[in-house]
């Protein structure tokens, strides 16, 4: 199963566990949040002043998801790792880092606003987003596998999930590969989350078996 298959599969469960389903015209793949990257469609409709061949295209409207509450993020089951995390961090806000005792760092090194462009399916041309550049710092002294991360964000007082973001125009990239001790890697990751809702948003990053899901939470300061 790839990263971005787990992303969305993650989603949808959250989703189930929340008893919420979401809908949206289009013919892209259906998911909560992204997961929740649901393409638009163009609508054929018929001129009433044409005859029956002619017909005139115009863009397909996409509803607003319907509320899609998170209730918790659970932590992923790895192979090889342990069911249960024994190395833990605080909450941390989007400005300082998720710090946990063995050394490993998780750092928010910028986020970014963006308006997704393009067409084609999972392509909401017109919805904003937030892009996230990430950095792990592998200060303890064991590698870290991070071919399994599930990113999951959400946003504003009902804790709305946001779906994530995979189109060209948002140049994402996920964490992969095994870190030696004393190195780090990076990556990035989008997620459609409303302007206006930036003030309150809360993003867990489960990266490995051993530690507990890194998490940010408050008001994304974002360029």
């Amino acid at each position: 199963m790839g990263r971005r298959t787990r992303v969305i599969a993650l989603v949808a469960g959250l989703a189930l566990g929340a008893g919420v389903l979401t809908g949206c015209s289009g013919n892209g793949p259906a998911s909560a949040s992204g997961k929740p990257t649901t393409g638009a469609s163009a609508a054929t409709t018929s001129s009433p002043t044409s005859g029956p061949d002619d017909t005139e295209t115009t863009p397909a409207t996409v509803s607003p998801p319907l509320p899609n509450p998170v209730k918790s993020v659970p932590k992923v089951k790895r192979s090889g790792q342990p069911d249960k995390p024994s190395i833990s961090a605080p909450v941390a806000k989007f400005s300082a880092p998720v710090s946990y005792p063995d050394g490993v760092r998780l750092t928010i090194v910028k986020a970014e606003r963006g308006v997704e462009t393009g067409h084609g399916p999972g392509v909401m041309a017109g919805r904003p987003y937030v892009r996230f550049e990430l950095t792990l710092t592998n200060g303890s002294g064991k590698p870290i596998n991070l071919n399994e991360v599930v990113a999951t964000t959400y946003y504003g007082p009902t804790k709305q999930l946001a779906p994530p973001v995979y189109t060209e125009s948002a140049k994402t990239y996920d964490f992969s590969g095994i870190v030696p001790a004393g190195k780090s890697a990076t990556a990035y990751y989008a997620f459609a989350v409303p302007t206006a809702d930036l003030k309150n948003v809360t993003m867990v990053v489960d990266f490995d078996g051993l530690h507990t899901s890194a998490t940010y939470s408050g008001a994304v300061v974002a360029s």
